[in-house]
């Protein structure tokens, strides 16, 4: 500056009161324009050499990603304004005060939103590496933290403008906190929901889940600050907002992916009036079924212990007998344990065969297993399978499967009626 103003005073046709004005006006535009080639410099020395610094580590998606987002170009930026805050008291001085001031205020918000540029560029980075990673859901978090960095920028900024510290300006705005409060009602809520989400696990990108309040039921494919999308298995996508995946229920199948084991839960409904005791002939019968010969064999022989032991003769209820629908729950559970797709001996999955509670259609028969394979058209398909047999064996027990009668039932009920009555005639 001083330089410059000596220059300024040798030049004769410049009125003397002017000298210092002209000389910090200069001084002012040299410092925006070695500020403008001093940004061109850095940012070209880091997108050129820094840049292989990550490409000599073998980090090449880090590189590229960095390169995507600007990221080298915000260090040079960055660089210049470290610049600048060195060369401002060099060439701005108090001789002209409002230069000085608005010089002051320009440097001032170059270095501020410099800093704020490199922050957000690091984190678009973030999100271009992990926001689609199903183990590091960060893309709620990227959003939550640009949100702080946009107040914080917008806060140092207007504290700049105003010529005020940003406390003061934190402390006028509190009056607008319940204004603010309604406006971002959402991020908030999202915020601490994503927080709580990925501190916790609940949920990754990638993972099956069933909304019911939401009607999604399907594949998670993305996680942001505000909301979680879902592509159904219609194809259709619903998006969950995120604090709903805290304060609402809904259901996470990674847990069968995990365990790589699927489970059935489905009832057979039997017709009550088809239940009795097994008699000679059906015993014999379903004792040439090889799955249920040794249990037919064991029961008869302790069967028979029992009602000799306490000489049961005059009637059928005062002893020990099989029935078909018990010989028949026994049989499914052992045909279950004979197939190699389902889980049989392993503690944690259970299998059984059980009655439910009897209902007006009849008595519900549910099997409970899993099966070792967690694809759907695998599972659907093995699952058929075990209830084809299971509806297919019911009349060698004796049992039938409810079923409410129909239009073709109730046609051949009465022309079996007509007929009947026919033949009395």
């Amino acid at each position: 500056m001083k330089l410059i103003l000596s220059c300024i005073e040798k030049i004769t046709y410049i009125p003397a009161e002017y000298n210092v004005l002209v000389a910090q006006i200069i001084a002012a535009v040299l410092f925006l324009a070695i500020l403008y080639f001093s940004a061109r410099v850095f940012t070209w020395f880091c997108n050129k050499y820094l840049a292989t610094i990550f490409a000599k580590l073998k980090a090449d998606k880090w590189q590229k990603a960095m390169l995507t987002h600007h990221f080298f170009t915000a260090v040079g930026i960055v660089a210049a304004a470290m610049l600048a805050v060195n060369l401002h008291p060099v060439f701005i001085t108090e001789n002209v005060p409002w230069l000085s001031t608005l010089m002051g205020k320009l440097t001032g918000l170059f270095i501020v939103l410099s800093f704020a540029w490199l922050i957000n560029t690091f984190l678009n980075t973030l999100n271009h590496l992990y926001g689609r990673n199903p183990n590091i859901p960060v893309k709620g978090l990227v959003q939550a933290v640009k949100i702080v960095i946009f107040l914080i920028t917008g806060l140092f900024v207007l504290s700049l403008l105003l010529g005020r510290k940003p406390m003061y300006i934190v402390t006028g705005l509190s009056a607008l906190a319940a204004v603010f409060s309604l406006i971002f009602k959402d991020p908030i809520l999202g915020f601490a929901a994503s927080i709580q989400l990925t501190t916790n696990n609940l949920i990754k990108i990638g993972d099956w889940i069933t909304v019911d309040s939401a009607g999604a039921d399907g594949n998670i494919i993305d996680i942001s600050l505000t909301s979680v999308r879902v592509q159904n298995f219609d194809m259709t996508i619903v998006s969950v907002p995120t604090y709903d995946m805290i304060s609402k229920p809904f259901k996470n199948w990674s847990g069968m992916y995990a365990a790589k084991a699927r489970r059935i839960q489905r009832s057979i409904v039997i017709d009550v009036d088809t239940v009795k005791f097994l008699d000679r002939p059906m015993f014999d019968r379903l004792k040439k079924i090889k799955l249920l010969k040794e249990y037919l064999e064991n029961k008869e022989a302790e069967i028979k212990a029992f009602n000799a032991e306490h000489d049961v003769k005059e009637s059928v209820l005062n002893g020990r007998h099989l029935t078909n629908i018990g010989t028949f729950r026994h049989y499914a559970e052992l045909y279950l344990k004979s197939r190699p797709f389902v889980v049989a001996n392993d503690p944690n999955f259970t299998l059984m065969v059980r009655q439910l509670k009897p209902e007006a259609q009849g008595l519900p028969l549910e099997v409970y297993c899993f099966l070792n394979t967690t694809v759907w058209t695998d599972y659907e398909a093995l699952m058929a399978d075990i209830f084809d047999h299971l509806f297919s064996v019911l009349p060698e027990f004796g049992l039938y499967a409810y079923q409410q009668p129909s239009g073709r039932n109730i046609a051949q009920g009465i022309k079996e009626l007509a007929q009947t009555e026919g033949k009395a005639k």
